[in-house]
């Protein structure tokens, strides 16, 4: 029963099964009091060791997915450097440490719970909701675990889970808490508030000549013009060859043969399934069948329901990956309206019935063009794969860009004063480079007398580059612009008139002026009565922190939501409500608040388990693991 949970799980999966309950441990860390001690292993968790290749394997599988995350941007030093590493020793750590504690209080796993547990995670299973060995396997696979350390990462895993849920499950908010953050969350406010748009500024001073270029000089890294390159370049693409490659009848025909016994498309069964957890049940159940008994009889008494016995559409690819090859052979030989004998899968015993046979039925046509176009392109590559050794070989023997295109019948192409963004002098969009942001970054990356290299783009896309000149960045001449100047000091100058005219404001409503008489006509008024935990959008979030941050009788300036002006606000009152919160909300709350208890609680008993364990942490060890996973990949 358990031979299908000893394949493997990806870290990602083994962090997640906790679920939220520990999620935040790692918050607080790894104390520097037990940064020391473990001899050779990561770490020493009481009588138990973390070894070096445990804390490999969890360091390259989280690696690996923030690598898949990031589009490969993320490297291994930028990893170490940032302190994620770390984070997940101490994840790790943690996970190992309340698992020790687990099962020194004798916390168990039967065989029943594990097999339960695996089939509900929602990552197993396939479009029907029915555990699938394959992507089973193929998770475990990548994951590098054996099938007697997924065993044993499993079991650890839920008797981790049933400590945690027995310590934190039993913990409430005291009354007294949750009134006392529902009367704070209730009060109500009220403030006046004026606003002074930049735009509405109208008295500014013509700016002459001298002033405007003045200013020109002090912001001029906002006038500079971009460093332009001239680029000539090579691109190879599998659509370069395709027009040139054709494929026989024959080819086809066998592409499309291969295609349907890969793809497991030939005929597809409907059925009822009935799962038994031992062979004495499934046999009383076939003995009842042959007797006269209805299949949906014994589907009823087995304690399952119509809806979750019906499987639909399964393909003989489907029933293997989903009861496995026995199961899949005896569905696929046994007529509509008849049912199998008992056959023993991973989880249980089972009894199949057809329910329906249908054959595959496809547009053979189409097939064939999908198969004539695959050809093409698996030929076409092949092509290209070929042209670029043949590229490598001449650029080692030091050929120019001019001589791979003569030697290779390939088009050198040209493209000026292009800038990093793609555009030329003029301010349009070259047409000529690839759109791959690759190709740009590499162009301005070279410098001129630069070798060409083959660079790739995609799978199926390369391009070859020389920078002929490099023009850099340069301030363009004030007359080029001027009216740009101009427009930009105006708005400056309007903001800063703005702000000015919200420090008069404020000076003024703090020394008891009523801020409805200070906002004249370049300003607008309001007033608004606003509760803590308000949501209705009135007022921006940074207005109503302001509210109910400021004293009663004081008020502040802050920036304009769209930047363009100032805001002042002054607090005119403040009262506690004695309403109690809607039920939706204060269920809501009160929930927010047992998790933050029981957080509290699991952080406070981690801190007993480091101390009294104790648990030690090797740094030494750790930065081995580092060096010789960087070693490896060198």
């Amino acid at each position: 029963m358990l031979q299908l949970f000893r394949s493997g799980l990806t870290s990602y999966f083994a962090t997640a099964l906790l679920g939220l309950l520990i999620a935040s441990f790692a918050l607080w860390g790894i104390g520097g009091d037990i940064l020391g001690g473990a001899g050779n292993n990561v770490a020493q968790i009481g009588g138990s060791k973390l070894s070096l290749n445990e804390y490999a394997r969890e360091f390259q599988n989280k690696f690996a997915d923030i690598q898949q995350q990031s589009a490969g941007e993320v490297t291994r030093e930028m990893v170490i450097d940032q302190g994620l590493a770390n984070r997940w020793v101490a994840d790790l750590v943690q996970r190992e440490t309340f698992s020790f504690a687990a099962h020194a209080l004798n916390i168990r796993v039967t065989d029943t719970e594990l097999r339960d547990y695996i089939t509900g995670i929602e990552t197993f299973q396939n479009t029907l909701g029915d555990f699938s060995k394959s992507t089973f396997e193929s998770i475990a696979s990548y994951s590098g675990y054996t099938s007697g350390e997924f065993e044993e990462l499993l079991r650890r895993n839920l008797e981790r889970q049933y400590l945690v849920t027995s310590i934190a499950s039993s913990i409430s908010v005291p009354e007294a808490v949750e009134k006392t953050l529902i009367k704070y969350l209730l009060e109500e406010r009220t403030a006046e508030i004026v606003t002074i748009p930049a735009y509405s500024i109208k008295d500014i001073p013509e700016a002459d000549e001298e002033t405007l270029l003045k200013y020109y000089t002090a912001n001029s890294a906002n006038y500079m013009a971009p460093e332009y390159r001239d680029l000539r370049f090579i691109t190879l693409s599998v659509k370069d060859f395709v027009g040139g490659v054709s494929v026989t009848a024959e080819e086809i025909e066998q592409a499309m043969e291969t295609a349907s016994g890969a793809s497991g498309e030939s005929d597809t069964r409907d059925f009822n399934q009935i799962l038994f957890d031992d062979k004495t049940s499934v046999d009383k159940a076939y003995e009842d069948l042959e007797g006269g008994r209805s299949f949906a009889d014994i589907i009823i008494a087995s304690g399952s329901t119509p809806d979750d016995a019906a499987v639909a559409e399964n393909s003989l690819q489907d029933a293997t990956d989903s009861y496995g090859q026995e199961a899949a052979e005896a569905i696929f030989t046994t007529e509509k309206e008849k049912y199998t004998a008992p056959v023993e899968t991973d989880f249980g015993w089972r009894i199949f019935y057809i329910t329906k046979i249908s054959s595959s039925t496809g547009n053979a046509e189409s097939l064939k063009a999908a198969a004539e176009t695959r050809l093409k392109n698996e030929k076409a590559l092949d092509i290209l794969y070929d042209k670029s050794e043949l590229i490598n070989d001449e650029l080692a023997a030091g050929a120019s860009l001019s001589d791979l295109a003569a030697a290779l019948s390939l088009e050198v192409k040209v493209a000026l004063d292009v800038d990093i963004s793609g555009y030329n002098s003029k301010g349009d969009l070259v047409a000529a480079i690839p759109t791959d942001p690759t190709f740009l970054t590499r162009a301005f990356d070279m410098l001129e007398g630069d070798e060409p290299q083959l660079e790739e783009m995609n799978e199926s896309d390369y391009f070859l580059l020389v920078v002929d000149n490099i023009q850099p960045d340069t301030l363009r001449p004030f007359a080029e612009v001027r009216t740009s100047v101009h427009d930009i000091w105006q708005a400056d100058t309007r903001k800063n008139m703005a702000r000015e005219k919200a420090g008069d404001i404020l000076t003024k409503a703090q020394n008891g002026t009523s801020m409805k008489e200070l906002a004249a006509t370049d300003a607008s008024y309001t007033s608004i009565t606003l509760t803590r935990n308000d949501q209705t959008g009135k007022v921006t979030r940074t207005i109503q922190n302001s509210i109910f941050t400021l004293e009663t009788g004081h008020a502040e300036i802050m920036p304009a939501a769209d930047g363009n002006g100032f805001v002042v606000v002054k607090l005119l009152s403040r009262k506690l409500s004695g309403e109690s919160m809607p039920f939706a909300q204060s269920t809501q709350l009160k929930n927010l608040l047992t998790q933050e208890y029981q957080q509290r609680v699991l952080n406070n008993y981690w801190r007993h388990l480091e101390s009294s364990l104790p648990v030690k942490v090797n740094q030494r060890a750790v930065a081995a693991v580092h060096d010789q996973l960087a070693s490896r990949e060198q």
